[in-house]
């Protein structure tokens, strides 16, 4: 009797067990980094493979300079985000791909106080207004990369990620137009914004990669 007592009891701990790591193959991490703030979910497919989503928002507001002229940008990265991380050794390193998936953008402002010179005549800023636009790149933006990861591997239901790779963002649309000035319809001005825009588009083609630097506090259940 008491060897059938021991044994149901050993039958016991061993699907107690066995339910309580069916049950940690889901996690949820929250980080930030270059994407912005993240959530995001994670399921572990087995000792190699996890599978991993989430939303991202970052926005940003900076100055910069492009053929000589001084723009206000103001970037947004906001959406979410599928990869799957592969963990080769069966340990807390992996690598990962997937893709970025929402909105990547850059509003543009130009506001001067100088004069304008095309062809010899002279326009004031208020004749030509201030230059607004946006610089809108593909909607989905493919990523790979590597990290470490403890959310399955550590005895803790708690674990820490640490993500860096590359997103390819691509080309940039842009579209630039003058308004709030007496002559921002004007042919002339319209062609001179439309030469900022040509020289602006060329300027960011060197920059079709977004750096991705992400870590994470994760909690598995």
């Amino acid at each position: 009797m008491k060897k059938l007592t021991l044994s149901l009891a050993a039958i016991a701990i061993l699907a107690g067990a066995a339910q309580a790591n069916a049950q940690e193959n889901f996690a949820v991490t929250i980080g930030g980094g270059t994407p912005g703030g993240t959530l995001e979910g994670q399921y572990r497919l087995n000792d190699t493979f996890q599978v991993r989503g989430g939303v991202n928002y970052f926005n940003y507001d900076a100055d910069f300079n492009a053929d000589d002229t001084d723009y206000t940008g103001d970037l947004e990265f906001s959406g979410g985000g599928l990869f799957v991380d592969a963990h080769p050794f069966g340990n807390s390193f992996f690598v990962t791909g997937g893709a970025y998936i929402g909105k990547k953008a850059v509003d543009l402002e130009i506001t001067s106080g100088e004069n304008l010179v095309i062809g010899g005549v002279t326009y004031t800023p208020a004749d030509y207004g201030t230059v607004v636009g946006e610089a809108e790149f593909e909607d989905i933006a493919p990523f790979l990369g590597l990290g470490f990861d403890t959310t399955f591997t550590g005895n803790s239901s708690w674990g820490f990620q640490l993500i860096a790779g590359a997103a390819y963002f691509g080309s940039a649309d842009i579209e630039l137009m003058s308004v709030g000035g007496t002559l921002s319809d004007n042919p002339i001005i319209v062609d001179e914004v439309e030469r900022q825009r040509v020289e602006l588009e060329n300027e960011v083609e060197d920059y079709k990669i977004y750096p991705i630097l992400q870590a994470g506090l994760s909690y598995r259940f």
